[in-house]
């Protein structure tokens, strides 16, 4: 009966991860919800015109009122709006906002990353169609003028950000 004890207190703490199991585990390992793989696109680019772009708005902090802060802005410069709410996610984003984009969304999210500085661009195979998400994080701190982007960016051309993965490495072909 103590052994049996014993071998029922290691498997809980295994069970629990107190105990880290001495085998590799790389077949359960979780998926990490925040990994973020940004789509390339072709150097020089055209931008996509604002009116064209609809974007659904969400929250993912305990600030009150961001996301409808930010939908009006983005209402403003002649983006369509779609839901805006409260992210679903399982934690707080630390950057401004992630936009998210299926693979007909690229460009999209790409010319608004260019209004809202430093933030991070994410492909997402659920999204279908041209709408992205904007998910709103710590860090935000509104949108860009449509005359400073235009200043930044007088060619209405884009570039790939830095360390982006073409989407056929992220599929695996």
């Amino acid at each position: 009966a103590a052994l049996m004890a014993v071998l029922l207190l290691f498997a809980m703490l295994f069970w629990t991860n107190i105990v880290p199991f001495p085998f590799d585990r790389e077949f359960s390992a979780e998926v990490d919800s925040n990994t973020v793989v940004t789509p390339c696109i072709a150097d020089g680019t055209a931008v996509t015109d604002l009116s064209t772009i609809t974007a659904n708005v969400y929250n993912s902090t305990s600030i009150t009122g961001i996301a409808a802060e930010a939908a009006t802005a983005l209402t403003g410069l002649g983006v369509a709006v779609g839901t805006t709410e409260n992210w679903s996610g399982d934690q707080a984003l630390s950057e401004p906002a992630r936009i998210q984009a299926g693979s007909q969304g690229i460009t999209a999210a790409y010319t608004l990353a260019q209004y809202i500085p430093d933030s991070i661009i994410q492909y997402n195979s659920d999204l279908t169609g041209e709408t992205i998400n904007v998910i709103l994080g710590t860090s935000w701190n509104g949108i860009s003028s449509a005359d400073s982007v235009a200043s930044a960016n007088p060619d209405g051309t884009l570039s790939p950000v830095a360390e982006c993965t073409t989407l056929e490495d992220s599929a695996g072909n």
